[in-house]
Protein backbone atom coordinates (compact mmCIF):
# COMPACT_ATOMS: atom_id res chain seq x y z
CA UNK A 1 0.00 0.00 0.00
CA UNK A 2 1.34 3.41 -0.92
CA UNK A 3 1.38 6.31 1.50
CA UNK A 4 -1.41 8.80 1.00
CA UNK A 5 -0.36 12.23 -0.20
CA UNK A 6 -1.06 15.25 1.99
CA UNK A 7 -2.83 18.42 0.90
CA UNK A 8 -2.73 21.33 3.32
CA UNK A 9 -5.59 23.78 2.84
CA UNK A 10 -5.58 27.29 4.22
CA UNK A 11 -9.12 28.44 4.99
CA UNK A 12 -10.48 24.89 4.99
CA UNK A 13 -13.66 25.98 6.78
CA UNK A 14 -14.42 28.76 4.29
CA UNK A 15 -16.17 28.63 0.93
CA UNK A 16 -13.18 28.21 -1.36
CA UNK A 17 -10.94 26.17 0.94
CA UNK A 18 -13.94 24.15 2.07
CA UNK A 19 -14.77 23.07 -1.47
CA UNK A 20 -11.16 21.97 -1.98
CA UNK A 21 -11.32 20.03 1.30
CA UNK A 22 -14.58 18.36 0.23
CA UNK A 23 -13.06 17.19 -3.04
CA UNK A 24 -9.95 15.74 -1.45
CA UNK A 25 -11.76 14.15 1.50
CA UNK A 26 -13.61 12.06 -1.09
CA UNK A 27 -10.35 10.88 -2.69
CA UNK A 28 -8.88 7.81 -0.95
CA UNK A 29 -5.37 8.66 -2.19
CA UNK A 30 -5.19 11.90 -0.19
CA UNK A 31 -5.04 13.07 3.43
CA UNK A 32 -6.40 16.53 4.23
CA UNK A 33 -4.94 18.94 6.76
CA UNK A 34 -7.15 21.97 7.18
CA UNK A 35 -5.70 25.18 8.54
CA UNK A 36 -8.07 27.39 10.48
CA UNK A 37 -7.97 30.25 12.95
CA UNK A 38 -10.43 28.48 15.22
CA UNK A 39 -10.11 24.68 15.50
CA UNK A 40 -12.90 24.55 18.09
CA UNK A 41 -15.53 26.07 15.76
CA UNK A 42 -18.41 23.91 14.60
CA UNK A 43 -17.15 24.04 11.00
CA UNK A 44 -13.74 22.80 12.16
CA UNK A 45 -15.33 20.00 14.19
CA UNK A 46 -17.44 18.98 11.19
CA UNK A 47 -14.35 18.90 8.98
CA UNK A 48 -12.49 16.80 11.53
CA UNK A 49 -15.44 14.40 11.83
CA UNK A 50 -15.19 13.80 8.08
CA UNK A 51 -11.56 12.72 8.39
CA UNK A 52 -9.51 15.89 8.05
CA UNK A 53 -6.73 16.81 10.43
CA UNK A 54 -7.56 20.32 11.64
CA UNK A 55 -4.74 22.55 12.87
CA UNK A 56 -4.67 26.12 14.08
CA UNK A 57 -2.31 28.54 12.38
CA UNK A 58 -1.98 32.29 12.22
CA UNK A 59 -1.21 33.71 8.77
CA UNK A 60 0.92 36.39 10.44
CA UNK A 61 3.05 33.78 12.24
CA UNK A 62 5.76 32.03 10.24
CA UNK A 63 6.37 29.36 12.88
CA UNK A 64 2.73 28.25 13.02
CA UNK A 65 2.60 28.03 9.21
CA UNK A 66 5.88 26.11 9.02
CA UNK A 67 4.45 23.56 11.45
CA UNK A 68 1.13 23.36 9.58
CA UNK A 69 2.88 22.94 6.21
CA UNK A 70 5.16 20.13 7.43
CA UNK A 71 5.26 17.13 5.03
CA UNK A 72 2.77 18.71 2.60
CA UNK A 73 2.73 17.47 -0.99
CA UNK A 74 0.28 20.20 -2.03
CA UNK A 75 -0.64 23.50 -0.39
CA UNK A 76 -3.80 25.39 -1.33
CA UNK A 77 -3.58 29.02 -0.22
CA UNK A 78 -6.49 31.41 -0.05
CA UNK A 79 -6.49 34.71 1.83
CA UNK A 80 -9.32 36.75 3.31
CA UNK A 81 -9.15 40.49 2.62
CA UNK A 82 -12.68 41.07 3.87
CA UNK A 83 -12.07 39.12 7.07
CA UNK A 84 -9.19 41.48 7.89
CA UNK A 85 -11.14 44.55 6.75
CA UNK A 86 -14.29 43.72 8.74
CA UNK A 87 -12.50 42.75 11.98
CA UNK A 88 -13.42 45.47 14.52
CA UNK A 89 -9.94 45.14 16.10
CA UNK A 90 -8.43 46.55 12.91
CA UNK A 91 -10.54 49.74 12.68
CA UNK A 92 -7.91 51.94 14.32
CA UNK A 93 -4.80 50.31 12.85
CA UNK A 94 -4.38 52.42 9.70
CA UNK A 95 -1.98 55.30 10.19
CA UNK A 96 -3.42 58.82 10.13
CA UNK A 97 -4.76 59.63 6.68
CA UNK A 98 -4.62 56.01 5.49
CA UNK A 99 -7.88 54.37 4.45
CA UNK A 100 -8.77 51.04 6.05
CA UNK A 101 -8.85 49.30 2.67
CA UNK A 102 -5.27 50.48 1.94
CA UNK A 103 -4.09 49.21 5.32
CA UNK A 104 -5.89 45.91 4.77
CA UNK A 105 -4.22 45.57 1.37
CA UNK A 106 -0.83 45.74 3.05
CA UNK A 107 -1.85 43.21 5.70
CA UNK A 108 -3.20 40.69 3.21
CA UNK A 109 -0.17 41.06 0.94
CA UNK A 110 2.14 40.49 3.91
CA UNK A 111 0.22 37.37 4.96
CA UNK A 112 0.48 35.97 1.45
CA UNK A 113 4.21 36.72 1.32
CA UNK A 114 4.66 34.77 4.56
CA UNK A 115 2.62 31.88 3.12
CA UNK A 116 4.73 31.92 -0.07
CA UNK A 117 8.03 32.04 1.82
CA UNK A 118 7.06 29.23 4.18
CA UNK A 119 5.70 27.07 1.34
CA UNK A 120 9.03 27.50 -0.46
CA UNK A 121 10.78 25.89 2.52
CA UNK A 122 8.74 22.64 2.38
CA UNK A 123 11.01 20.01 0.83
CA UNK A 124 8.17 17.54 0.19
CA UNK A 125 6.09 20.09 -1.74
CA UNK A 126 5.11 19.11 -5.29
CA UNK A 127 2.48 21.79 -6.02
CA UNK A 128 1.57 25.17 -4.56
CA UNK A 129 -1.84 26.55 -5.51
CA UNK A 130 -2.57 30.19 -4.79
CA UNK A 131 -5.98 31.74 -5.13
CA UNK A 132 -5.48 35.22 -6.54
CA UNK A 133 -7.16 38.00 -8.47
CA UNK A 134 -5.96 40.24 -11.31
CA UNK A 135 -4.39 43.54 -10.23
CA UNK A 136 -6.41 46.45 -11.65
CA UNK A 137 -3.81 49.10 -10.79
CA UNK A 138 -1.14 47.48 -12.93
CA UNK A 139 -3.50 46.26 -15.65
CA UNK A 140 -5.06 49.73 -16.06
CA UNK A 141 -1.65 51.45 -15.90
CA UNK A 142 -2.73 53.30 -12.77
CA UNK A 143 -6.21 54.35 -13.85
CA UNK A 144 -8.00 52.10 -11.33
CA UNK A 145 -6.16 52.22 -8.03
CA UNK A 146 -8.72 51.52 -5.34
CA UNK A 147 -9.50 47.84 -5.87
CA UNK A 148 -7.37 46.83 -2.92
CA UNK A 149 -8.77 43.30 -2.48
CA UNK A 150 -7.50 42.49 -5.99
CA UNK A 151 -4.19 44.36 -5.88
CA UNK A 152 -3.15 42.75 -2.58
CA UNK A 153 -3.29 39.29 -4.10
CA UNK A 154 -1.72 40.36 -7.40
CA UNK A 155 1.14 42.06 -5.52
CA UNK A 156 1.81 38.88 -3.53
CA UNK A 157 1.67 36.81 -6.70
CA UNK A 158 4.30 39.07 -8.27
CA UNK A 159 6.40 38.78 -5.11
CA UNK A 160 6.31 34.98 -5.31
CA UNK A 161 7.29 34.91 -8.95
CA UNK A 162 10.22 37.28 -8.38
CA UNK A 163 11.47 36.06 -4.99
CA UNK A 164 10.69 32.34 -4.92
CA UNK A 165 11.38 31.09 -8.48
CA UNK A 166 11.80 27.44 -7.45
CA UNK A 167 8.41 27.49 -5.74
CA UNK A 168 6.89 29.38 -8.66
CA UNK A 169 8.01 26.65 -11.06
CA UNK A 170 5.57 24.34 -9.25
CA UNK A 171 2.85 26.92 -8.63
CA UNK A 172 -0.63 27.12 -10.11
CA UNK A 173 -2.45 30.43 -9.70
CA UNK A 174 -6.22 30.08 -9.47
CA UNK A 175 -8.27 33.12 -10.53
CA UNK A 176 -11.86 32.53 -9.38
CA UNK A 177 -14.81 34.32 -10.90
CA UNK A 178 -17.41 36.22 -8.94
CA UNK A 179 -19.06 33.87 -6.46
CA UNK A 180 -22.83 33.61 -6.78
CA UNK A 181 -22.94 33.23 -3.01
CA UNK A 182 -21.78 36.86 -2.80
CA UNK A 183 -25.30 37.91 -3.75
CA UNK A 184 -26.53 36.31 -0.53
CA UNK A 185 -23.76 37.30 1.86
CA UNK A 186 -22.58 40.75 0.79
CA UNK A 187 -25.02 43.65 1.14
CA UNK A 188 -23.33 45.63 -1.65
CA UNK A 189 -24.07 42.81 -4.10
CA UNK A 190 -27.76 42.54 -3.23
CA UNK A 191 -30.35 44.27 -5.40
CA UNK A 192 -31.79 47.50 -4.03
CA UNK A 193 -34.66 49.73 -5.07
CA UNK A 194 -33.71 53.14 -6.38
Amino acid sequence: MTTKKLIVIIGATGGQGGSVANSFLNDPEWRVRGITRNPSSQKSKNLEARGAQVVQANLDDRASLAKAFQDANVIFAVSDFWGIYNDPKNRNKPRQGQALNEWTKGQETQQLKIIIDEAARVSSLERFIMSSLPGPTKLSRGKYTNVCHHDSKADAEEYGEQNQPELWAKTSVYLPGYFLSNFLTHPMAQPTKV
